[in-house]
């Protein structure tokens, strides 16, 4: 994950008696909290749901953070597709927007819920896990999310 922080290294002020004087100024954007804030309330719902791992996106396949996954840019560029398609079916059926999205492999299940316009939370689990559980904890967690100013 990488994100972009914005440093003013060195800041040159006149002081009162037309001095020039340098001071070291370092200041991190809010960004930084609110990625770690993403980060921690998606840990949680790892821990809480026994979900193998997780991810965030926007809607146009773009990552925006991850848990426990290999490939996660390709699975959250392929992940858009899916679900750009469902939207669009659903509209073409005339049956409302996508809310949440349950696919079900061999392997385990996968739950996606949009959070705020366009982004989705996309969670992981092993066979085994209890759906009910884990469907209605992805709900929870993309309300959650959606609070934050990053996913608004």
């Amino acid at each position: 994950m990488l994100i972009k922080i914005n440093i003013c290294l060195i800041q040159t002020t006149k002081t009162a008696n037309n001095k020039y004087q340098k001071q070291i100024n370092l200041t991190f954007p809010q960004t930084l909290q609110n990625m770690n804030e993403i980060t921690t309330i998606l840990n949680k719902f790892l821990v809480d749901t026994k979900a193998s791992a997780a991810l965030i996106l926007n809607g146009k396949g773009k990552l925006i953070t991850s848990l426990n996954l290999d490939y996660s840019d390709s699975i959250a560029a392929m992940s858009a597709a899916i679900l750009s398609m469902s939207e669009k079916f659903l509209i073409d059926l005339e049956k409302g927007s996508l809310k949440q999205l349950y696919l079900k492999s061999s392997d385990g299940v996968v739950v996606g819920n949009k959070i705020s316009g366009s982004n989705f939370v996309i969670a992981f689990s092993k066979e085994g896990s209890n759906l009910g559980l884990l469907m209605h904890s992805t709900d929870e967690l993309s309300v959650e999310l959606s609070k934050n100013s990053l996913l608004k």
